[in-house]
């Protein structure tokens, strides 16, 4: 007797991609948080893991949408404009001064960008809710850990946590705005609150190092997105863009308002004179720029007098000139406008994540080196694949009827009764 409710016979291929996905995953969202607080280079070993198993996952199940959707990626236009800052990003080695040092950060602007592009291709077409807990479960749970290891640390009347505490604070802090995003769109707002709470102190152990000020600003952009979302998101990207673009003329314009200032303000004020005499005395630069990695060995060397600038904004324009500041420029509007399009509570994290990490880079917070390139590209993962898990279909509407009702319609002629 044949049972009709037989289970269909189980595919072990993707059965092998499910399990592969999930752990690949889990490296990302819930092992990443938690080992940055004990490993310093968490980060840089972890995620190119976890991209590595997500692609292994996506090659079983479908390898030809996977190749299909990396050439999208590729040949889009925020793609074509990454991949001429990179290629730029190389051609400056030509001409820079420390070619052996530059040639390793551009392999790992590169390697960051490769890893994010085929990240994004590995990831399925619909993302299953089970995965994309372990983004709030992973935060949530290295908040909380920080904060025993912080208070630890106090009772211990140190006066700094280890570095890799610190270091794990500011991973849990960029993580935390695609985890809030996932528990908003799960309409959970207990968690939500509570996983900001535990964010918010953290926040303030990082005062001194601008991660404070830069969460305030993220909170702002997702609080201006949620009312309202086209104009907010317009408005975000062209000033990230524009501040990019136009940073030369900062150090002109900041300059008299920094001479009213008290004398606290003295090594401000050096940074900006010496970025004006950068931009007076090497007008060539400004177009093509020194060359990658200028800015470090110049300041070891002597060549660039101390204190330069540490932003990311300065860096840029020193290293790569207007060539390199205006792709860069491109991206991060065009970035900023695509998280903007995403759906519901996604979109103000999206811009509210852009938001932290620019404004930690303007404060000079570890720019481009590769544990936050790594930190970044695993945050554009998790929302990618947070993207993939929402609902995409809508009740369908009730068509009106279009013809009458039975009571309306006459009757059919019936023979007669004998």
């Amino acid at each position: 007797m044949i049972r009709k409710n037989a289970q269909a016979p189980l595919d072990p291929a993707t059965d092998a991609a499910l399990l592969l996905r999930r752990i690949g995953f889990g490296t990302l969202a819930l092992v990443l948080p938690l080992a940055a607080l004990v490993s310093r280079r968490a980060a840089v070993v972890l995620v190119p893991i976890g991209v590595a198993l997500l692609i292994i996952a996506s090659l079983i199940e479908d390898p030809r949408k996977f190749v299909a959707t990396l050439r999208a990626l590729l040949l889009s236009r925020p793609g074509v404009i990454l991949i001429g800052l990179i290629a730029w990003a190389f051609l400056s080695l030509v001409w820079s001064p420390f070619p052996g040092a530059a040639v390793e950060k551009a392999g790992n602007l590169m390697l960051a960008a490769l890893l994010g592009f085929v990240g994004l291709s590995a990831l399925p077409e619909r993302m299953r809710s089970s995965n994309l807990n372990l983004v709030a479960l992973g935060t949530g749970s290295a908040g909380i850990f920080a904060l025993g290891l912080i208070a630890v640390a106090a009772l211990r009347h140190a006066e700094t946590p280890p570095g890799a505490v610190e270091r794990g604070v500011s991973i849990i802090l960029i993580m935390a705005w695609p985890a809030l995003a996932w528990l908003l769109s799960r309409e959970r707002g207990l968690s939500a609150l509570g996983l900001a709470l535990v964010v918010a102190l953290l926040a303030l152990t990082r005062f001194e190092d601008g991660e404070t000020l830069a969460m305030i600003f993220g909170a702002v952009a997702f609080g201006a997105v949620t009312a309202s979302r086209e104009r907010a998101t317009q408005i975000i990207a062209t000033i990230v863009a524009g501040l990019m673009l136009l940073a030369p003329i900062l150090p002109f314009l900041l300059a008299p308002l920094v001479s009213i200032l008290p004398d606290s303000a003295d090594d401000f004020a050096q940074m900006l004179s010496i970025w004006a005499d950068v931009i007076r005395q090497s007008p060539i630069e400004v177009i093509t720029g020194h060359g990658l990695d200028t800015v470090l060995r110049g300041q070891m060397s002597g060549t660039l007098p101390q204190p330069a600038p540490a932003t990311l904004l300065f860096e840029t324009w020193y290293e790569l000139g207007l060539v390199g500041a205006a792709a860069a420029a491109a991206c991060l509007y065009f970035a900023i406008r695509a998280a903007g399009r995403m759906t519901g509570a996604l979109a103000a994290g999206g811009v509210a994540a852009f938001t932290t990490a620019f404004a930690l880079s303007v404060f000079g917070f570890a720019p481009l080196l590769p544990w936050w390139l790594m930190t970044l590209t695993a945050v554009m993962l998790l929302f990618g694949a947070i993207a993939r898990g929402q609902y995409r279909t809508d009740r369908p509407a009730v068509p009106l009827p279009t013809r009458a009702p039975n009571h309306t319609r006459p009757k059919a002629s019936q023979p007669p009764r004998p």
